[in-house]
């Protein structure tokens, strides 16, 4: 049994959904950030599976990017 490009955009097509609603449910800057990477994850499942490995690489370092500056602006917001 193989996985085919439906399974991995149906698993990607979720991941990018519960990310979204993560981002957008929580009121905090801190806590909406727990949902980017899972949000950027799905989406380079989605486009992996279509565009290939080398997206998903750059889609997973531009979600550590996000992530760290994210959390270095919520420290000099709450050092205010």
């Amino acid at each position: 049994m193989s996985a085919g490009s439906v399974d991995f955009l149906f698993v990607g097509g979720f991941l990018f959904a519960a990310g979204a609603f993560l981002v957008a449910r929580r009121c905090g800057l801190p806590a909406s950030l727990a949902g980017v990477p899972l949000l950027l994850g799905g989406a380079a499942i989605d486009l992996g599976a279509v565009a290939g490995q080398e997206f998903a690489i750059v889609a997973a370092a531009f979600a550590l990017a996000v992530v760290a500056l994210g959390t270095r602006l919520a420290a000099a917001e709450t050092s205010r």
